[in-house]
């Protein structure tokens, strides 16, 4: 599997660094395990702002810097579990120090017993103190942090409390290269995926069948894992914009809506298209399949430095007015005679067109900042008519660059005439 190299995390700690109050210690830890069952866990997952980070994929991990003075450096110190041999028996070998600093870039590697101890010292010469969660922290999964909160008591009267979330809202909505190579391989997965569905799909399959091609076309890659549940939605359920249970049928003369995404190495794909169960537009599909895509293209080219997402939005909305209009949906003088101060595209357009792309597939994104070179951007109109039973999303990943926007997805199938002559083309 690719790798990111520690120059990532230790250029990302130093971004950090760059952005805190003067005479600060930084203490940001792993997310624990949720229970399944009484002695089953869920698959885990790491804080993305630590992975971020450290590029530590374990539990159990700390991340503590201090004293940070406004420069790009400032000590660093990472705190692993030791394992102890019952558990190692039952869940395998912990993380060694030797393989933390060689991910992470960090050289000061401790164990958690010491955590306490020693940032009860640390923080005795810190006027702020950071955390990755906020105090009020309703997270289902509890990071360690709350627990560590509850350890060190009253040392936390002396420092003043601060949340790392604006700041490295403010870092993660930039993506360095090897941030986009990790998100291009995950596009590219997520590609093979959607022609292995192309090949294999026909009516009376069901929607857990299409998911399963998926999951295993990731599996046989190296992924590890989807970005978020399949999106496999097909006649009415594609109406549904969450439609994550995927237990019905894919009849003739449906449309399957497909919302999916591979993670590799902890970067998301978020890709969507949407095809005919039989290989084949109804002549109305086709019109309303049209219409999506001109307005993706448009969307495409709206996505330039300096452009704000509302700003965005809104002139997506008014691209679905006009089509609305040439779809019959309403006219133009039902434009001019609405009163209402909801804008009448929003009767066949329900979401937003763009969020960030990363770690999360909904990655950090601070709405009033403006669009810059190196965000990596959904662009994703839809069209959902239930009079009709027709609903259609098309998306691609987008990366905003001085040069204007790339479509980093282009190479997955589209057009819609490609689509009907591959899907013509299975055994």
């Amino acid at each position: 599997m690719d790798t990111l190299p520690p120059s990532l995390f230790i250029k990302n700690r130093s971004k950090l660094a760059r952005l805190l109050l003067p005479s600060s210690v930084v203490v940001i830890s792993s997310n624990r395990s949720m229970p399944r069952t009484a002695d089953q866990v869920f698959p885990f997952r790491q804080t993305s702002d630590l992975f971020y980070l450290t590029g530590i994929a374990r539990e159990g991990c700390t991340l503590v810097l201090y004293p940070c003075e406004r420069k790009e450096k400032c000590r660093q110190i990472l705190y692993i579990p030791l394992t102890d041999r019952r558990t190692a028996m039952w869940d395998g070998p912990g993380i060694t120090p030797e393989e933390a600093k060689r991910v992470s870039g960090i050289t000061d590697i401790r164990y958690s017993d010491s955590l306490i101890k020693d940032l009860r010292e640390i923080i005795a010469q810190s006027s702020y103190i950071y955390f990755g969660e906020p105090l009020a922290n309703n997270s289902v999964v509890p990071s360690n942090e709350l627990e560590i909160r509850r350890e060190l008591g009253s040392v936390l009267e002396h420092t003043e409390e601060h949340t790392l979330a604006p700041l490295l809202t403010r870092l993660r909505m930039f993506k360095e290269k090897e941030e986009i190579a990790m998100a291009q391989k995950a596009i590219e997965i997520t590609r093979e995926a959607f022609l292995s569905v192309l090949s294999g799909i026909c009516p009376g399959m069901y929607e857990y069948e299409v998911a399963a091609d998926i999951s295993h076309t990731f599996l046989s890659a190296g992924c590890l894992d989807h970005a978020f549940p399949p999106i496999v939605a097909s006649g009415k359920n594609s109406l549904v914009l969450h439609y994550i249970s995927n237990r019905d049928r894919c009849m003739s003369g449906d449309l399957l809506l497909l919302d999916f995404g591979a993670d590799w190495n902890y970067y998301a794909a978020d890709i969507s298209r949407t095809i005919p169960v039989n290989g084949r537009f109804t002549p109305r599909q086709r019109q309303v399949y049209d219409a999506n895509i001109r307005v993706l293209e448009k969307s495409m080219r709206l996505m330039t430095g300096g452009k704000q997402m509302k700003e965005f939005n809104r002139e997506v909305g008014l691209l679905w007015e006009e089509e609305h209009v040439k779809l019959g949906l309403y006219s133009m003088q039902d434009l001019r005679e609405h009163s209402s101060n909801e804008p009448l595209w929003k009767k066949y357009y329900w979401h937003g067109t763009s969020h960030s792309i990363g770690i999360d597939v909904h990655d950090r994104f601070d709405q009033g900042t403006p669009f810059s070179a190196g965000m990596l951007l959904s662009c994703e109109p839809g069209i959902y008519i239930p009079e009709e039973g027709i609903g259609i999303r098309l998306e691609n990943d987008i990366l905003i660059t001085d040069d204007g926007p790339v479509n980093l997805s282009q190479s997955i199938p589209i057009d819609p005439e490609e689509i009907e002559v591959m899907m013509g083309e299975r055994g």
